[in-house]
């Protein structure tokens, strides 16, 4: 087994070549979902400091990315959603390994219902439960990005 130290020195040179090339922020399960979700709708990242979309696709949807890395139950605290002004939530969670465990894309208006308004946040929060992740309203995109992802 790799001595600890060595594996923290491995675990930073590669946080800072990751945040290097995808090039916007530290939060690297973050940024690699927008990446991956980039890939896949195509058009253009936005700036990161907007508060609702972070993709406008070519035909001019906007598109808010939320991700997490999960261990075991896919029911996990998305980050809060600050604004409403977008098309399109992407939600993307991976494995520990990295791989994805599930990726849907659900219209705005859906995610507005199971959204729960959380005031010290400033914004709505949505859990990932099974009855979220399986609304016959929300489009499964596990497979394609997950094409985009090997």
């Amino acid at each position: 087994m790799e001595d600890v130290k060595d594996l923290w020195l491995k675990f930073n040179e590669y946080s800072n070549k990751l945040t290097a090339a995808l090039g916007r922020t530290s939060n690297i399960v973050g940024e690699y979902a927008e990446y991956l979700a980039h890939k896949h709708y195509g058009g253009r990242l936005l700036e990161i400091s907007g508060a609702s979309a972070d993709i406008e696709a070519s035909d001019g949807y906007l598109y808010q990315v939320k991700s997490r890395k999960i261990k075991g139950s896919p029911s996990t605290q998305l980050n809060v959603i600050r604004s409403w002004d977008f098309d399109f939530l992407v939600v993307i969670l991976f494995e520990v390994n990295g791989a994805i465990k599930k990726a849907v894309e659900v219209p705005v208006d859906v995610a507005k219902e199971y959204g729960a308004a959380n005031s010290h946040q400033n914004g709505w929060v949505i859990t990932t439960s099974q009855k979220f992740l399986n609304d016959h309203r929300v489009k499964d995109i596990t497979v394609p990005l997950s094409v985009l992802n090997k």
